[in-house]
């Protein structure tokens, strides 16, 4: 745990900018007299925060999404009367269509917000109020939502970062300089080492493998979508994210196993990495060959081999933003278009049992907790929305940390009402509280493993501590939402994992299928046809291929929460599907560098 919540670049600073934006959508709403203020702040933590631009525009998919949902509820309700089982059909319905929709469209927070405000407003009808006051508890809370994430955007705006790539190398260098130091050591000979110091790189490996590739990618998000096209992506950047991630990783496994073995046998592997590390920092000496030996010796570490693999496949793609495919081959900036439903939605079975699985799990909590009139354990729907992921694994992770950070934010929640409530008589006090846990959830937020559990205690806190413009005093909330939370794990289990399972490697085998045929296709396209169409299905395919090997990192690392009978033959068989998928990336990376060479090469002919 301590690993998980260490400080690394940009977790302080981000940390920050949540708590800043979070304090004064609390100032504003308090000032204003807005109710609604507990739910639009839990919801901060959902922004896709990369950069500015892109903090835009997942405010304006939560507003739109949100918005759409008050006025469908209120449209449903008028035609139908308000009864209730016209109330119940709407619910599925609106259930289906989020499900669907966050599956398979480009807009997945804005039908999450669709399917979540959507179950909220129509809830609120079962309270059986006066419908004016149902209708203006809702529009509050659009508007409380609206400060909420514009706040956050003027922060981002203010103080996020204007040049992410430049940042992005720093870090890729950072890591391949602190490799180099380590296996520089490790070459040495035993009595010219100093043992306080490999400790130290090592642990400092170590820290960096923990932190794996989560900062390099959210650098990276924000790159990407400077760029719809990739044109200031450099090929394979995300490929070899993944693959200096997996250094990081094998050589702190190294560096264990020297340390406790003593073993210095693989010197040779060890000045071939370290070499291999400085060249790509630009730091070898001068008269040094180019490239390293080809021919090692055997050794009895498979993980050392790995690794010069992996640092030669880094070095293969290590090219210029400015000759990516989309620049050498047409001079006009090209966008693609808009496509709201991805590739295949309507054809693929396995999006509509996604879709039906998630409604049919909404509607059985849905339907208990209004049998037994507890509507305190409402939760038990928002569980399911929020954590309704198809792959068994990654679908338990994700309620693990949920209900380990709701559990941590009703703890905090019932001891700030319990011990600070009371003695507090002032909004500077509330403000400075609300700002405590903002940013212990924007910390945990961070994290490399467990960031949603940082969600889930903001949630938690501020849904308990904020439901009124006065002091608190109830904590029923608290224990409500986490028996909410048991009650929607229980039932996603049941229909996820024992009626309709979908294991990781099932997963992880279609995105090796998808990454071959976009291979396939990319060595079918013909750059000499139409160079404008053939730039625009390039960037189409490292777009898709991009996003598979980020969804496989997700994956391997939910592979481990996939718990129960052929636990370790499911591992042994992600593990190699996931040596496949790298392999073939490689190859799809081989392959658009061979395009763009080709397509540079018929350009520069026809000048």
């Amino acid at each position: 745990m301590a690993a998980e919540l260490a400080p690394f670049s940009g977790r302080l600073a981000g940390s920050l900018r949540d708590t800043l934006g979070i304090v004064i959508a609390l100032v504003l709403c308090m000032t204003l007299r807005v109710p609604g203020i507990a739910l639009a702040l839990s919801l901060l933590f959902l922004l896709q925060r990369d950069r500015p631009g892109l903090t835009l525009r997942s405010a304006t998919q939560m507003l739109g999404g949100a918005a759409t949902a008050c006025a469908t509820t209120l449209w449903w309700v008028q035609i139908t009367d308000g009864t209730e089982v016209a109330r119940y059909l709407g619910f599925v319905l609106g259930i289906f269509v989020a499900a669907f929709g966050m599956a398979n469209t480009s807009l997945p927070l804005f039908f999450t917000m669709f399917g979540f405000y959507g179950f909220i407003d129509l809830a609120a009808w079962e309270t059986h109020r006066r419908p004016n006051l149902i209708v203006t508890d809702s529009l509050y809370g659009i508007a409380s939502l609206a400060i909420v994430v514009l706040s956050a955007v003027a922060v981002e705006y203010l103080f996020g970062i204007r040049r992410p790539e430049e940042e992005l190398d720093r870090e890729m260098r950072t890591y391949l300089s602190l490799l180099s130091r380590f296996f520089h050591i490790l070459a040495l000979e035993p009595s010219a080492q100093d043992p306080k110091l490999l400790r130290s790189l090592h642990e400092a490996v170590i820290q960096a493998a923990n932190i794996g590739d989560i900062r390099m990618n959210e650098l990276y998000e924000r790159v990407r979508n400077i760029s719809p096209t990739l044109s200031a992506v450099p090929l394979g950047l995300h490929y070899r994210i993944g693959l200096l991630a997996r250094v990081l990783e094998k050589s702190s496994l190294v560096g264990f196993d020297v340390i406790a073995k003593n073993d210095q046998n693989d010197r040779a592997y060890y000045a071939a990495i370290a070499a291999q590390c400085d060249r790509l920092t630009g730091s070898c000496e001068r008269g040094e060959s180019d490239e390293p030996s080809k021919q090692m010796p055997a050794s009895s570490s498979s993980w050392l081999v790995d690794i010069l693999s992996e640092l030669r496949q880094y070095s293969d793609f290590r090219l210029s933003p400015a000759t990516s495919v989309s620049s050498t081959t047409h001079g006009a900036r090209i966008r693609p278009g808009f496509r709201l439903f991805k590739p295949g939605a309507f054809n693929s079975a396995v999006n509509a049992t996604y879709a039906i699985k998630l409604t049919l799990a909404a509607t059985i909590c849905y339907t208990v907790y209004n049998a037994i009139a507890w509507p305190g354990i409402h939760t038990c729907v928002i569980t399911v929305l929020f954590t309704g992921l198809s792959p068994t694994g990654q679908m338990k992770q994700r309620q693990a940390y949920r209900f380990f950070g709701t559990a941590v934010g009703g703890i905090l929640a019932i001891v700030a009402e319990s011990l600070f409530f009371p003695n507090m008589d002032s909004v500077t006090s509330l403000v400075c509280l609300v700002a405590a846990v903002a940013f212990i959830s924007g910390w945990v937020l961070r994290s490399p493993h467990i960031g949603s559990a940082g969600v889930q205690i903001g949630f938690a806190f501020f849904l308990t501590t904020l439901q009124q413009f006065s002091a608190t005093t109830q904590i029923a909330t608290a224990r409500d939402r986490v028996i909410g939370v048991s009650l929607g794990t229980l039932v996603m289990w049941f229909i996820f994992d024992q009626m309709w399972p979908t294991r990781t490697s099932q997963a992880l085998n279609q995105i090796l299928c998808r990454i071959q045929n976009s291979a396939k296709q990319l060595r079918e396209a013909d750059y000499r046809l139409a160079p404008r169409i053939f730039t625009q299905e390039i960037s189409r395919l490292r777009i898709s291929v991009s996003l598979d090997l980020a969804t496989m990192q997700q994956l391997e690392s939910g592979a481990y929460f996939d718990f129960g009978r052929g636990r370790m033959r499911e591992l042994v068989q992600s593990r190699r599907l996931i040596r496949e998928i790298e392999f073939s990336a490689s190859r799809f990376y081989a392959e658009a560098l061979r395009q763009r060479r080709n397509a540079a090469d018929h350009t520069n002919s026809d000048g």
